[in-house]
Parts: C-alpha cells; sequence; structure tokens
C-alpha cells in the first residue's frame, strides 16, 4: 500500500523485534515508509534481515523487502523522524535510556508497550518523561 497520508515517506526506527514489534514493522513499511526494525539478539535480526521473516516470533509470515533489521541501535536511529518504541515493559526504561543519545534532535518518540513500570507501577509516560525529559 502506497504512502498517501504524509507529503513523503518518514524513516521509522521501531525497537522491538517480538512478535508486536516485527508486526507494527512490517505494516510501516507496507505504506512506504523507511522502517528500520531493532533487536538485542544479533543472530536473529541478521536472520530476519536476510531472510525477511522472524522465524522465532512471526513463523511463516514474510515481511517486506524494504523492511530493514539491526542490533545497532546508532544505526536504527540514524535519521530517523519517529522512534517507537515496542519492548516488554520491564525493558522500557532501559531502552529509552539507551535510545536517547542516538535520538535525532526532530524525531518523535512513540511506544506501543503494554502496561506499568515493573516494581513502581508508574505509567509509562511517566517514566518516558522522566528519561527523555
Amino acid at each position: 500500500m502506497a504512502n498517501d497520508t504524509f507529503d513523503k515517506p518518514l524513516s521509522v526506527a521501531v525497537l522491538g523485534a517480538g512478535s508486536w514489534g516485527t508486526a507494527l514493522a512490517a505494516l510501516i513499511a507496507r505504506h512506504g515508509h523507511r522502517t528500520v526494525l531493532w533487536g538485542r539478539d544479533a543472530a536473529a535480526i541478521a536472520a530476519l534481515d536476510t531472510t525477511h521473516e522472524n522465524a522465532r516470533y512471526l513463523p511463516g509470515v514474510r515481511l517486506p523487502e524494504s523492511l530493514r533489521a539491526t542490533h545497532d541501535l546508532a544505526t536504527a536511529m540514524h535519521g530517523a523522524d519517529l522512534v517507537l518504541v515496542v519492548v516488554p515493559s520491564h525493558a522500557f526504561a532501559e531502552t529509552l535510556r539507551a535510545l536517547a543519545p542516538h535520538r535525532p534532535a526532530h524525531a518523535g518518540v512513540a511506544w506501543a508497550t503494554k502496561g506499568f513500570e515493573p516494581g513502581s507501577g508508574r505509567f509509562l509516560h511517566e517514566v518516558a518523561g522522566e528519561v527523555l525529559g
């Protein structure tokens, strides 16, 4: 499906290569946006980037050829207009702290992480406000 909402395609970094992050990255890429999926498992990410399938979380689902994958956070964030964080809630604050030094000044941050911060029970927007300012 072509990009019919924006004047130009966006560059989107999707952080979190589980089933939810991969599905959202595929959807964004199918809408014509430059999409890079980041995950921590270097071997799984290399396989995903080559085969265009997330064999662990979405076996049998063919991902768009345009979807790139990397385990290097700086590479994923380079030139991003939007950062979409899709990691488990227990990794949310850690991921935000890791992305902060690589985030382009103009890039917005959104998340599709569910739940509360474990331990404190805080809402994720409170965690994001504290970490990202």
